[in-house]
């Protein structure tokens, strides 16, 4: 029997009009819920305080070092993965924390700090590789 995957957000509006709501494949499914586990901070999820990672814990810190923040930021997502995604094997994660500079107004400019997500893994039901890169800014920092 084959799976029915759905996209996310799921959109209750259509579950409760009785209609169908948009399926995806495999591969789509594990991104999307990849992006979910990415974007998710401990404690968000009422059912399971252990979803998500630590990421949103360093959100703001300006005192450890960008590579120390990059290894606490890949072993958590590691960990996550592995707790919570399981129709992959073989994940290896790398996170790259970069300083960028964004123009909010013309007269503004704001220091942002940029996460780069690469998630490399197998599928356990194809063997296929999958790849996932996700990329967003966190903590602002303005200056005039």
């Amino acid at each position: 029997m084959r799976l029915k995957y759905y996209t996310l957000p799921l959109d209750p509006e259509l579950l409760m009009q009785k209609k169908e709501h948009p399926g995806c494949n495999l591969k789509q499914s594990v991104a999307h819920h990849l992006h979910l586990i990415v974007t998710t901070a401990f404690g968000e999820m009422q059912s399971d305080a252990d979803y998500g990672n630590s990421i949103w814990d360093h959100d703001f810190d300006n005192l450890t070092t960008r590579t120390r923040q990059q290894e606490w930021m890949k072993e958590s997502l590691t960990q996550a993965i592995h707790k919570h995604e399981k129709r992959l094997d073989g994940i290896k994660v790398s996170v790259q924390v970069k300083q960028e500079e964004v123009s909010a107004f013309s007269t503004e400019r704001r220091v942002k700090k940029r996460l780069d997500i690469f998630i490399t893994g197998r599928l356990t039901a194809t063997s296929e590789d999958i790849t996932f890169r996700d990329s967003f800014f966190v903590s602002p920092l303005s200056y005039s």
